[in-house]
């Protein structure tokens, strides 16, 4: 696992930093305790030490490692946070068993009693050069205690999004850590705007909205719509 783990942050390396050309680590020691980079060597390319924004030098988007961090809740505690990976669908499926009917159709708008192999794929398979989940991890890392994403509109500068947090920890501030953070996510990706879809009985999220600076732009129904303008 510590040598998987030095592979890991070497491959994380290459993508994040273009200008390198050569790296020895020589030698690594592995041991009943972990690994240990013993000595190491790395030639760069000074021609290239601007890095182009998010991963511009790369056709494929990779995970977005430096987007791993913490969120502090109301009470001054923090919890792990970081987007979802494609080896999280057993993770995702818990979360989603474990809402309540009540949460599932405030999020989905719609009852639905599971999450269908195909939607599944869609939450947890993701190209992050276009569109990002979050989620907040319960301490150990065990299970998600909440999941915020936003997905781009046709424009591609409009983008819309969705959050859900675990009935056991609303109230705490993970939805309000989360919506934060995906705001701040989406403009760095160069989103305008962000609009989201709230049932008008939804109450708890209509205020958190509003509190983080959402404006009401438009009612169909029960469902009213939301949306902030992006610097």
């Amino acid at each position: 696992d510590a040598l998987a783990a030095i592979l890991e942050g070497v491959s994380r390396m290459v993508c994040a930093l273009p200008w390198l050309m050569e790296m020895d680590l020589n030698p690594v020691l592995a041991h009943p305790g972990g690994a240990v980079i013993a000595d190491a060597r790395i030639v760069i390319d000074a021609s290239r030490l601007r890095t182009p924004p998010r991963y511009g030098h790369m056709a494929i988007h990779p995970y977005p490692a430096e987007l791993e961090g913490q969120l502090r809740l109301r009470d001054g505690s923090t919890v792990a946070v970081r987007p979802i990976r494609p080896e999280d669908a057993a993770l995702e499926r818990q979360f989603f068993d474990a809402l309540s009917a009540h949460s599932r159709y405030q999020r989905f708008l719609n009852q639905i009693a599971q999450l269908p192999p195909q939607l599944l794929a869609r939450f947890t398979q993701l190209d992050y050069d276009r569109e990002l989940a979050l989620v907040a991890l319960a301490p150990g890392g065990g299970e998600f205690i909440g999941v915020g994403r936003y997905a781009p509109n046709a424009d591609g500068e409009t983008a819309e999004f969705a959050l859900t947090v675990a009935d056991a920890w609303q109230g705490q501030g993970v939805g309000r850590a989360l919506l934060e953070r995906l705001c701040e996510c989406a403009t760095a990706a160069g989103y305008r705007t962000l609009y989201g879809h709230i049932l008008n009985a939804n109450q708890d999220m209509l205020g958190l909205a509003q509190h983080l600076r959402f404006a009401p732009s438009g009612r169909d129904g029960d469902l009213v719509s939301v949306a902030r303008a992006l610097k």
